[in-house]
């Protein structure tokens, strides 16, 4: 009588399963590091710059474009942008700006004439 073959089970894990294994331990601890050094280094506080980076004629006046720069290392939220012309005055607040990032606003001037705006930033919270 012929003994019929049973398929052999290999035990242990695949070659293929080690790497995916391997790869999400790495991954993992690559995310452990990331968080503990952001916990235990120092971060900069928000440093924040605006400037213009164009003018544009449109329908009800003036836009300028506006980008804000952060130079530090934490986030600003609720970043209040202020722009004065021809002793008009106007403003936007940006959702945040992160740490060494930049956003973009408009600042729209009601006047005939090209402005020449004087640009700060009024203030700012953490998130």
């Amino acid at each position: 009588m012929a003994r019929a073959k049973s398929p052999q089970i290999r035990k242990g894990i695949s070659r293929l399963q080690a790497l995916c294994a391997a790869l999400g331990l790495m991954i993992t601890l690559g995310a452990v590091v990331v968080l503990v050094r952001s916990v235990l280094l120092d971060q900069s506080p928000p440093d924040l710059t605006v400037q213009a980076e164009a003018i544009r004629r449109i329908e009800s006046g003036w836009a300028v474009d506006v980008k804000v720069m952060n130079r530090g290392d934490q986030t600003a939220a609720a970043v209040e942008i202020e722009g004065e012309a021809a002793g008009g005055r106007v403003g936007a607040t940006l959702d945040y700006v992160p740490g060494h990032g930049e956003k973009a606003a408009v600042l729209v001037f009601a006047s005939d004439e090209r402005p020449q705006p004087l640009l700060r930033i009024r203030g700012w919270s953490s998130p």
